[in-house]
């Protein structure tokens, strides 16, 4: 493991035991535990663990999805940030790869076809995936409720969740290539074959997958508000007439794939660029959609995927080019940001700094009100600040 963020002496805190960067030994390890060091941030593991999980009997196609998944989950971690368990990160997408992987499984087969059909289909079912496995672990307490048949550990198992993700469009490949990359929008959901494919995705899966994944397959663009499709509940008071769920009556499972679904389609842009991760927050966080999504899911994806993620490489309204360092969920589009070029720091009052550490020059925007990001990229992502 390697430490994302500095461990400061419980002593001492003006003074770091370890820097970030970091790669932890058992010997750093036991000494964090002897001074009572029980919580640390760490970088997400890189997946390798997984390559343990390939059968050499796997065929060379199924070896280029594995691949494929692997390096596409790799880049989602970029964007993340969630408070999760390192030891439930890793159970939870070794778990996953090992159902995908298991060459007799319905969701292998499925996975393999999706993947040989329509790589960008795949590939947004993968990222839709990752997101929604994040989610699930951040939100383990609201699954055991919302669960309540299931022992716990039942109810916090969310492979199938993953299974579902990765699917939930695969009803797509029975419509019209020119109806396959339709996207919604508030005021168009699409027409009637289109919004077809949730159902013939469910056909297709029935029977060959978990029941939990096949109802995230037909039911992810469920709207908390009841606006949604396609119709599956009976009115009370009203003979024959059906619409669609809404509230609790939607699978938790389906709860979650729907935010994480509509981000991911909101940074496709209709010009082919993948816009900011903040650009899609604020346009699901807009009214229009906002109750479209189960407000506990929201928030814990919005703790979950910040509008600027350490690491980020953004450029402020001066001009400078800075990196993110640190995510204030209290003001999440505020981060504190280090300058590339150290020469360029300021002190407090506007003069240049001279001779300062790097910790030193980091600029936190939250007490900077004359300074905000401005770009990331070439993308002007001023009139998306939340």
């Amino acid at each position: 493991m390697v430490l994302a963020r500095s461990v400061p002496n419980p002593k001492q805190p003006q003074y770091m035991l370890l820097r970030a960067g970091f790669r932890l030994e058992d010997e750093s390890i036991q000494r964090l535990r002897t001074l009572r060091i029980h919580n640390i941030w760490v970088n997400y593991p890189n997946l390798e663990f997984l390559d343990d999980l390939l059968d050499p009997e796997l065929t060379r196609h199924q070896q280029d999805m594995y691949c494929s998944l692997k390096e596409q989950f790799s880049a989602d971690q970029e964007i993340s940030l969630a408070k999760v368990q390192y030891s439930e990160y890793v159970n939870q997408v070794t778990n996953l790869f090992s159902r995908l992987l298991t060459q007799k499984s319905g969701s292998a087969i499925f996975i393999s076809e999706l993947y040989g059909e329509a790589s960008d289909i795949f590939l947004h079912g993968t990222t839709t995936a990752y997101l929604s496995m994040l989610i699930g672990m951040h939100l383990e307490s609201y699954l055991i409720h919302e669960r309540p048949r299931l022992p716990s550990h039942l109810a916090t198992d969310i492979t199938q969740l993953g299974v579902g993700c990765l699917l939930h469009d695969i009803g797509k490949l029975s419509l019209p290539e020119e109806l396959q990359h339709f996207r919604m929008t508030a005021q168009d959901k699409g027409d009637p074959l289109w919004q077809r494919h949730t159902e013939a995705g469910f056909e297709m899966v029935q029977g060959g997958l978990d029941p939990t994944a096949a109802q995230v397959v037909l039911n992810h663009h469920q709207n908390f508000d009841g606006s949604g499709f396609p119709p599956r509940r009976e009115v009370p008071g009203f003979a024959g007439r059906i619409e669609p769920m809404k509230g609790d009556e939607i699978h938790i499972f389906c709860r979650i794939a729907s935010v994480a679904d509509r981000f991911d389609g909101f940074r496709h842009l209709p010009d082919g660029r993948i816009a900011p991760s903040v650009v899609a927050i604020k346009r699901m966080l807009n009214p229009g959609y906002q109750k479209w999504f189960d407000p506990q899911v929201l928030a814990a994806f919005t703790e979950t995927v910040p509008p600027f993620a350490p690491g980020d490489q953004v450029v402020l309204n001066d001009g400078r080019t800075v990196v993110v360092t640190e995510f204030d969920p209290n003001n999440p589009c505020q981060p504190v940001v280090r300058p590339i070029d150290l020469s360029l720091a300021e002190e407090p009052d506007g003069s240049k700094k001279v001779e300062k550490t790097i910790e030193e020059a980091d600029i936190n925007l939250a007490l900077r009100r004359d300074l905000h990001i401005a770009k990331v990229g070439d993308f002007d992502v001023t009139e998306f600040l939340l």
